[in-house]
């Protein structure tokens, strides 16, 4: 059977799955076949297919609910591609937005920051950061231990130079005395499990996801900030879209003459916000 013959046939089988999309598909047959990448993907169509079996395996499961990117470990944010597994987060196109906003609006590309991202997950933020702003000192924090390994495989995988600490929001921070001018953080922040679809639910990591009362995460690197930031530092959140308000009395609770930027992401609701220090 060639890649033409099967795509044609499983295209149109699942064409109604809500899991397994065109674009999800190819990206199976893509990883399976060692086809270089999606853009020579229609140059192989008559290609004889080599592992029929195993891309059958993997749609079954993408069709049961599991996302593909934790099929092929693998995920792209930002222009480079990450491994990742169950133990982390799949890096979200929202957060793109952010560190995209944040290089682009508030920082020169020559600078030499100290940025920090709590709750790294992946690495996807910090070595975006790394990747762009290549005269920075990128310090990449996560709690989970499995989390800092995936960030360190990804670090070595892409060449990217991170300094990686494990421990609690900015205590790793705190306790070496480490200073920053930029302070990212995409922290869990959904309230109630009815918030978030059931292939998320299942098979995302909820250390990464639930918060107790939404903002709570927030508050505590907040509080604790004036002992990590230098002065005229960047502050940079994701939140979730019905967070605005609270999340900006927090923000004023202790920073009251701030610059405060709210930002809403492609789909119009309000994602994330970047706070400069005077």
């Amino acid at each position: 059977m060639t890649i033409r013959e099967f795509y044609k046939i499983y295209s149109q089988k699942y064409k109604d799955n809500k899991y397994l999309n065109d674009i999800c598909l190819r990206t199976l047959i893509v990883k399976n076949e060692g086809i270089k990448d999606m853009s020579t993907f229609f140059l192989c169509f008559d290609d004889e297919l080599k592992n029929e079996s195993k891309i059958i395996e993997d749609i079954q499961r993408v069709i049961n609910g599991e996302p593909y990117q934790y099929v092929i470990n693998e995920a792209e944010f930002y222009g480079l591609k990450l491994y990742v597994d169950k133990s982390v987060l799949i890096p979200r196109l929202e957060t793109e937005e952010l560190v995209d906003t944040l290089i682009h609006k508030y920082l020169n590309i020559s600078y030499n920051y100290v940025i920090a991202d709590i709750g790294t997950g992946s690495g996807c933020i910090a070595l975006a950061m790394k990747k762009y702003l290549k005269n920075a000192n990128v310090f990449a924090i996560d709690i989970s231990n499995n989390a800092v390994n995936v960030t360190k495989l990804n670090s070595e995988k892409l060449q990217l130079n991170i300094s990686l600490l494990q421990g609690d929001l900015l205590s790793p921070l705190i306790d070496n005395n480490i200073k920053v001018d930029v302070l990212i953080s995409n922290p869990p922040y959904i309230k109630n499990k009815n918030e978030v679809d059931k292939n998320v639910l299942n098979y995302e990591p909820h250390l990464a996801l639930f918060a107790k009362n939404g903002v709570d995460f927030y508050e505590r690197i907040l509080k604790d900030s004036y002992k990590v930031l230098n002065q005229k530092a960047i502050i940079a959140f994701e939140f979730n879209y019905d967070q605005k308000n609270e999340l900006n009395e927090i923000i004023k609770k202790y920073y009251p003459t701030s610059k405060v930027d709210f930002y809403k992401d492609a789909g119009k609701k309000w994602r994330y916000v970047i706070v400069c220090l005077e």
